[in-house]
């Protein structure tokens, strides 16, 4: 393989000398990511810091006997229209992601937050070793473990979403898209951890108009059966998980307790594309949300119609609500 197209265990090797490298400036003078991470009640957690700096980072990797190529290809450094190669993470607090036998294939970097430089989080590219649309941050060795013992996998946004389920307690798995891009392949490596993993799965993303649609999309991504099991939590508006451990840890843990099925949130969701004004959408909406919920198991479709009609029943005979979800079952 070329110097360009680096192997995987060579990508490995560039980012646990990076992470070296991230880790030792976490403690030196200038770090604000101790204090900052203690303010949002997670402190103590390994993390690193990139500091500020065009190629602090690739100047002390190229010594170490990497080149430059390599070091783009691995998301480490990117070259510039002039050619030079310089840091990709500079002025952020870093977290590794890791794979379930705990190597580091990627990070996830926050911004400085006194700055507006940039965007708020910043993943590694695509490289031999990280694919984003097919990682879970927080799947690593000790997830697989818990996750194979029965323990519930909490879907979330971020990393550091995922640092604040893991301090809620309870029996509960965190991982994370790193965004609201979930697609199948993300489901499919849950499965390949434990096969009953979805069936048990808690949505907890952030509850704003863009989580919502993506906990939304994850229930189309199920299959019938987990479909019909998975749950979502219910999250204070304006608060994703990272900020409501700050704010009040027991809050999040109730929230991650105190939780719905996540069909009445995917049907919620659908339900604001739809003119509810008057009874003809209303009739239209159950229609077409009809189609997508005959997919259920009789117990789980029980439940979803009795959720539907309390959405849409203002002047919608309940009758109507059930034939058309029976209809649906039975045509499917």
């Amino acid at each position: 393989m070329d110097e360009q197209t680096p192997s995987r265990d060579r990508v490995l090797a560039i980012n646990d000398a990076a992470w070296s490298w991230l880790g030792y400036h976490a403690r030196q003078p200038g770090d604000w990511t101790r204090d900052y991470l203690t303010s949002r009640g997670l402190g103590g957690l390994a993390a690193g810091y990139a500091p500020p700096g065009s190629a602090r980072c690739v100047s002390t990797l190229r010594r170490r006997g990497f080149t430059d190529d390599e070091l783009v290809a691995a998301g480490i450094g990117t070259r510039t229209p002039t050619g030079r190669v310089v840091d990709v993470f500079r002025d952020r607090l870093v977290l590794a992601i890791r794979d379930t036998t705990d190597q580091i294939i990627g990070f996830t970097a926050r911004r400085n937050p006194e700055t507006e430089s940039g965007p708020k989080y910043l993943n590694t590219t695509t490289t031999a070793a990280y694919d984003k649309s097919r990682v879970l941050y927080g799947l690593d060795s000790t997830a697989r473990a818990q996750l194979a013992a029965g323990a519930t996998p909490v879907l979330v946004e971020g990393a550091l979403d995922v640092e604040a389920v893991r301090r809620a307690g309870g029996a509960l798995v965190p991982i994370a898209p790193c965004g609201t891009a979930i697609t199948p392949a993300h489901l499919e490596v849950l499965r390949d951890v434990d096969a009953g993993a979805p069936a048990r799965l808690l949505v907890a993303f952030d509850p704003d108009e863009a989580g919502r649609a993506a906990a939304a999309r994850v229930w189309e991504h199920l299959t019938d059966t987990e479909a019909g099991t998975a749950r979502a939590a219910e999250l204070p508006d304006g608060l994703d998980p990272a900020r409501l451990l700050e704010l009040d840890p027991s809050a999040l843990h109730q929230c991650l307790t105190h939780t719905g099925p996540l069909t009445h949130l995917a049907i919620d969701v659908a339900l604001a594309g739809f003119h509810l004004e008057h009874v003809e959408g209303r009739l239209t909406a159950v229609r077409h949300l009809a189609r997508h919920l005959a997919r259920l198991e009789p117990l789980a479709l029980g439940a979803a119609a009795a959720h539907l009609v309390v959405r849409v029943g203002d002047g919608l005979d309940p009758t109507t609500v059930h034939g058309e979800l029976l209809a649906a079952y039975v045509a499917r």
